[in-house]
């Protein structure tokens, strides 16, 4: 009898402990002081966040005026102005064009001659085959190289996006440079696919036959705007070196 008396008495005091612990054998006030405490943190934590937005924000606005100067030095800005452009997509195209051959290990006016033989810098250009875009990229060839660099590309119209399509047409190039060993045998991937391009380019008659075409014609898109770089800024350095001297 007493020890069942005694077990009730034992429950009584457990049950109101546990009433005056609370959460997770907490008081009340500890509760509190750690809620306190824990919005404090999550204040300065959502700062902290904030802060780091505003700086990458920076850097991007930095990297974008920095590749602008050289889309502007390299006459990349040049060349995209002669495509007729609004003003303000002529500023980002070059940039994007700067930006991803830099990324890709591409000279930036290879760039720009494939997009002016793909496309004539028509945004909306749709090839026989599906090849949309500046750079004809296909929709599938787009999906695959997007999925690899971990995003998705979504609708095949996405690629009408100027600077989203050299992001992955130079992407592409650069990864066909690397796998058929020059620039003229990567066009003819980029051109026929590589799976053709790998027969075309195994048959003497068909390489010399398909070199004369596209490859042909990019090389020398992209020589005339070398030559034209080069000239502007051999011009530049001299005009520098008679205003040093003066």
């Amino acid at each position: 009898m007493r020890n069942w008396a005694a077990g009730l008495a034992v429950a009584a005091v457990l049950g109101t402990t546990s009433v005056v612990l609370g959460y997770e054998g907490q008081t009340p006030q500890q509760h509190q002081m750690e809620s306190t405490e824990l919005l404090q943190l999550r204040a300065k934590l959502a700062e902290r966040e904030a802060q780091v937005q505003s700086l990458q924000q920076k850097v991007a606005q930095l990297e974008e005026a920095d590749h602008l100067g050289e889309a502007e030095r390299l006459g990349v800005l040049q060349a995209v102005a002669q495509s007729g452009l609004p003003a303000r997509q002529q500023k980002r195209l070059a940039v994007a064009i700067v930006r991803e051959a830099k990324r890709n290990g591409v000279d930036p006016m290879l760039v720009v001659a494939i997009i002016r033989c793909e496309s004539s810098f028509n945004n909306y250009a749709v090839s026989g085959v599906g090849a949309m875009g500046l750079m004809q990229v296909m929709p599938d060839t787009g999906s695959f190289l997007a999925d690899r660099a971990g995003w998705k590309l979504g609708r095949p119209t996405n690629l009408f996006d100027s600077e989203l399509n050299v992001e992955l047409g130079t992407a592409y190039v650069a990864e066909l440079i690397a796998r058929f060993g020059s620039v003229e045998k990567a066009l003819v991937a980029y051109n026929a696919g590589p799976a053709l391009a790998k027969r075309i380019l195994a048959k003497p008659d068909a390489r010399k036959r398909f070199l004369a075409g596209y490859p042909k014609k990019v090389v020398a898109e992209f020589r005339k705007l070398k030559a034209k770089q080069e000239s502007e800024l051999t011009l530049r350095a001299e005009k520098a070196t008679d205003d040093s001297n003066g």
